[in-house]
């Protein structure tokens, strides 16, 4: 009689126990419901004076990626009139830069005159050179949908 109620004893407690989380678990009261919040990033490019070829448009989030392959790429063709807008969606909060060029002769490269762009290109937060702009110019915060402009340049 005794191994019974010993028996049904565990039993009880570990039924009870099922129900409270080990150290591993976590209770759904305990669970912070972490909802990843992303933001859409309009990219307003104007000032294109070239109205041929196809507008590749890098979004970066380092120095390494803003100089290198970029994060996200997106090719648009250039239409005949208007500001061209390039979307980019479900970006984490952070810092981002945006650079651009035009490829006139659908080679898919940025095309050079010695050192200098022989095609149209931009940054974001530049609208006049001195110089190749680095992340930290060109970069912005994203903290909500957000709308920049880009100016085209030429050289």
């Amino acid at each position: 009689m005794k191994t019974i109620l010993v028996a049904l004893f565990a039993s009880l407690l570990f039924i009870t126990n099922l129900s409270k989380p080990c150290l591993a678990q976590q209770t759904p009261s305990s669970t912070t419901a972490t909802v990843s919040n992303t933001y859409s990033l309009s990219v307003v490019i104007h000032n294109v004076n070239n109205r041929t070829g196809k507008l590749y448009v890098g979004l970066a989030n380092t120095p390494a990626n803003f100089s290198g392959e970029s994060l996200q790429r997106k090719v648009i063709d250039v239409p005949a009139s208007g500001e061209i807008t390039c979307v980019f969606d479900g970006l984490a909060p952070g810092r981002y830069a945006v650079r651009l060029f035009q490829d006139l002769n659908d080679n898919k490269k940025m095309d050079f005159s010695g050192q200098m762009p022989a095609e149209p290109f931009g940054f974001s937060n530049v609208a006049m050179l001195m110089g190749p702009p680095d992340f930290d110019q060109s970069s912005f915060d994203l903290n909500e949908n957000k709308s920049i402009r880009v100016r085209v340049l030429e050289m």
